[in-house]
């Protein structure tokens, strides 16, 4: 049984204390999706949520729920027989491959402990990006991103590591979806002598064609969206023949369990999109946003990725690299005798740089040394007195008096001492971050995944709404408003 609920969302901007009103109507079920529970609104969470197994859904998160549409995963048949699985003992994971392809390690955990056996669940891909990128190549891409990373160990580029690389068509859950958004922001416009700030109000529907979202569990995800995009034009029907030689992987993940992750990045997404309406200004901020994804419509695809897991330091450290177009990206060790090598190098300049800050005032001393034993010398006792005496008050006076003066310039209060060591307090401040910086490198981070504009569908009809609201103007010179 299924009820119709319609009723207005109220968002408030954070930023700009405005308040909007964004409507909705969700086509919700009793039934709570996990358990099949009686599902109640709650008022302070403005979420659905579920007594007997305590999930919560949001309306918006519901109906997305309600538009995926369940994928057989029932026994193997006799259709099946011409593939395996390859399971690992180490980590669990599950490999299929035809009869024919061998394998002696896992290509997740690189642990040899992999057995072999009959296809246990169906396998029914409905499409197939075949590899384009060969083994060979695939060791190139490898060697080339690992040159762009800092301190990469050496056996990494070995051939004896190089040939561990495996071919895997990983799962991925393609989504195509309308998506409703409404985003508020801030937009500055730069003047003469002042900045002008705009509340900014976009309401638009937009589609999104063939997103992929990677249903394993045992890969990242960062890193399966850092090697996007794909070319789906260039996929086939699925058939059993581009398996061999290659290991395929079946999803883990359903849609269903990753309705989180594709809300997340279609609000990404709509804020890029709302960001592409307000051109006209030199900068923006987007803060409050609501989407409603609908017209979902979902596929389910192996895509080609060759995998390298390096290990070192009793770590796994995978990269990827797109089967299709050669995009390589994942994690790196860092090899802490190469780093030492560089920070050693760091301190040599640190002494240096030292003694050129420390080398004009000990010639100073020395000058004024030697000129005072040579007034001494010559009968000039009371002068090289007189002029000692002139040389220490200022030093003296600005230890005592130093930090009581006070300075007002460019807006900003500084005291005497301040202002005369400032020059080699900042020198030896950069030296300290530059150190920092090296001894917390890392070559884990990778790369984002592409923006909506890869995605977004320039021949679906599309409803954008923009409007402003002057707020102020900030004064560059003096800050007034």
């Amino acid at each position: 049984m299924y009820n119709q609920i319609v009723g207005i969302g109220i968002i408030k901007d954070k930023r700009t204390d405005i308040i909007f009103m964004a409507d909705f109507t969700v086509s919700k079920s009793h039934k709570c999706p996990s358990c099949g529970g009686k599902l109640i609104f709650e008022p302070d969470t403005q979420e659905l949520k579920c007594d007997f197994c305590g999930n919560s859904y949001s309306p918006e998160k519901l109906e997305l729920m309600e538009q995926i549409i369940p994928i057989d995963v029932g026994e193997a048949d006799a259709a099946e027989d011409d593939k395996c699985e390859v399971v690992c003992d180490n980590c669990g994971a599950v490999l299929i491959t035809d009869n024919n392809t061998v394998s002696t390690f896992c290509a997740f955990c690189g642990s040899p402990a992999v057995i072999s056996r009959r296809l246990q669940k169906q396998f029914r891909p409905q499409y197939i990006i075949p590899f384009k990128i060969t083994k060979e190549e695939a060791a190139e891409k490898f060697v080339e991103f690992a040159k762009t990373r800092k301190y990469v160990p050496r056996d990494y580029f070995d051939r004896k590591n190089l040939d561990n690389i495996q071919g895997i068509y990983v799962p991925f859950w393609v989504v195509s979806s309308r998506c409703q958004g409404n985003v508020r922001g801030e937009g500055y416009k730069k003047r003469v002598a002042s900045t002008d700030k705009y509340v900014l109000m976009a309401d638009f529907d937009v589609k999104y064609n063939n997103v992929p979202f990677d249903g394993s569990a045992e890969i990242a995800d960062d890193l399966m969206e850092a090697v996007e995009p794909f070319d789906i034009s260039q996929r086939e029907a699925f058939n059993t023949s581009y398996l061999q030689g290659f290991y395929a992987q079946k999803f883990n993940l359903t849609t269903e369990d990753m309705s989180d992750r594709i809300m997340v990045r279609m609000e990404k997404y709509a804020r890029e999109t709302a960001a592409l309406s307000f051109h006209e200004y030199d900068s923006i901020k987007t803060g409050a946003c609501a989407i409603r994804p609908y017209d979902l419509e979902q596929t389910y695809a192996l895509y080609p990725i060759w995998f390298l897991n390096y290990r070192y330091n009793g770590g796994n450290y995978r990269i990827a690299i797109n089967g299709q177009t050669g995009k390589a990206d994942g994690y790196l060790p860092v090899d802490r005798f190469k780093r030492s090598i560089r920070l050693i190098a760091h301190r040599i300049v640190d002494v240096l740089c030292c003694i050129l800050a420390i080398l004009p005032v000990a010639a100073l001393l020395f000058g004024l040394f030697m000129l005072g034993m040579h007034l001494i010398n010559s009968g000039g006792f009371m002068i090289a007195l007189l002029v000692a005496v002139c040389i220490s008050l200022p030093l003296i006076g600005m230890g005592v008096f130093g930090n009581r003066f006070k300075f007002d310039i460019g807006g900003k209060t500084s005291t005497l001492s301040e202002m005369m060591t400032r020059p080699i307090t900042r020198m030896f401040l950069k030296r300290r971050e530059s150190y920092d910086r090296i001894y917390n490198e890392s070559n884990m981070p990778v790369g984002n995944r592409p923006s909506a504009s890869e995605y977004y569908d320039p021949s679906a009809k599309v409803n954008v709404e923009v409007s402003e609201l002057f707020s102020n103007s900030e004064n560059l010179v003096t800050g007034d408003n």
